[in-house]
């Protein structure tokens, strides 16, 4: 039977402007948030349509949010299927025309967290609070917490191997050079802007980037940076309309 209130159907596969589409995504989520059981499936989304909307949607719309502007309007057709990307943006306006903004991209949506990250959802949901996630493990049924004492730059350390983790497993993909990798981050902890500065410092400086752009964001501490990619993008013939 279908949840009405995670109906994904009223976006799945519809080409709609990027404004719609993330006001139906976040009209979702405030349905999802009324329901009496919305905290836990927002929490722990056990349920394949409830981690597909905390871990793809929702950063997905944060991207288009980020992208759309003045000279740049966004369609995009959001695709649930087993096909190599996650959704397809075409844009059109002045910055398209001036070749300031692409007319069409694809979009990889991955996600960066710790290993006992759900150990902390879940605790969080049956106790209600939790210490981070690096002093978690599970004794029998219960989940522990214990203090942990982050060093210097450990935190923002952390954040920026795991991400170069996702997307060296992306880059080993053959993802088309129009490509934009969007990386969901979820940190240990709190992340200051200094310490989310210094994660896109060390990713930046890591290497190469096998994508258009990678777009990072920390949707928890509203955090994110673009880093331009290295593939290089074949020239549109003029006049050339892209196929929606």
């Amino acid at each position: 039977m279908k949840d009405s209130h995670t109906d994904l159907s009223i976006i799945d596969g519809k080409l709609l402007d990027g404004l719609d589409f993330c006001g139906k995504v976040y009209d979702i989520f405030d349905r999802i948030k009324r329901q009496p059981d919305g905290r836990r499936r927002l929490g722990l989304h056990e349920q394949t349509v409830d981690k597909r909307f905390v871990e793809e949607l929702l950063p997905l719309a944060r991207y288009i949010q980020a992208r759309y502007q003045a000279g740049r309007r966004i369609k995009v057709r959001w695709l649930s299927g087993s096909q190599p990307y996650d959704a397809v943006l075409w844009s059109s306006g002045p910055l398209v025309d001036c070749g300031d903004a692409p007319r069409k991209v694809l979009v990889e949506i991955t996600n960066s967290v710790h290993p006992n990250d759900y150990l902390m959802r879940e605790r969080l949901h049956k106790h209600g609070g939790s210490f981070g996630v690096k002093g978690l493990h599970r004794e029998g049924e219960e989940i522990l917490s214990e203090p942990y004492v982050f060093c210097g730059g450990e935190n923002a350390e952390d954040l920026a191997q795991r991400i170069l983790r996702c997307v060296g497993k992306k880059s080993d993909k053959p993802y088309p050079p129009s490509t934009v990798l969007v990386v969901n981050c979820v940190p240990n902890s709190v992340m200051f802007e200094d310490e989310w500065t210094d994660v896109v410092e060390q990713v930046r400086k890591a290497g190469p980037i096998a994508f258009r752009e990678v777009f990072l964001l920390d949707l928890r501490g509203s955090h994110t940076a673009t880093l331009c990619g290295d593939r290089q993008r074949s020239p549109r013939p003029k006049n050339q309309k892209a196929s929606l």
